[in-house]
């Protein structure tokens, strides 16, 4: 029996081994084109690419986050992260998530809504039940 080194077929190669494995979802994604402007669209994009593999958490971002610093990561105005992240979270694209740990100072998480992107291979359940009856989450599910 002739073993192979590896199982990639030949004509094959392995792109950019070191890139993160990322997921979009084309009907969540041309969803929010549909809904958001152009600027909010951009905002959604670079808080998909902030979200930490496997949790999807935006940390450093939570309820305490300052407007100032919001808007200089977003590159947008500080009149405009309440009224977009108001919309964002009415859309369901990120969740609140509050929690006090035992050794820790209570802390808030937001979360990006895993239908919309998610890096990694394994989800936890309880992160993507969090999401459950969102706009996003009824939208990627909706059969065309």
């Amino acid at each position: 029996v002739k073993s192979r080194t590896n199982n990639i077929p030949e004509g094959k190669q392995i792109f950019e081994p070191t890139g993160a494995f990322k997921k979009d979802y084309t009907k969540s994604w041309e969803y929010l084109d549909k809904v958001l402007t152009p600027l909010e669209f951009k905002a959604v994009a670079k808080l998909c690419r902030m979200a930490k593999m496997n949790t999807n958490s935006l940390e450093p971002f939570n309820g305490d986050t300052a407007i100032g610093v919001i808007a200089n990561e977003l590159n947008i105005g500080r009149n405009k992260v309440t009224p977009m992240f108001k919309r964002f979270f009415n859309l369901g694209v990120y969740a609140k998530f509050e929690v006090a740990l035992e050794n820790a100072t209570y802390t808030k998480y937001w979360i990006l809504n895993p239908y919309l992107s998610f890096s990694g291979k394994l989800i936890s359940s309880d992160i993507a039940a969090l999401f459950k009856g969102t706009v996003i989450e009824r939208i990627y599910h909706l059969v065309l």
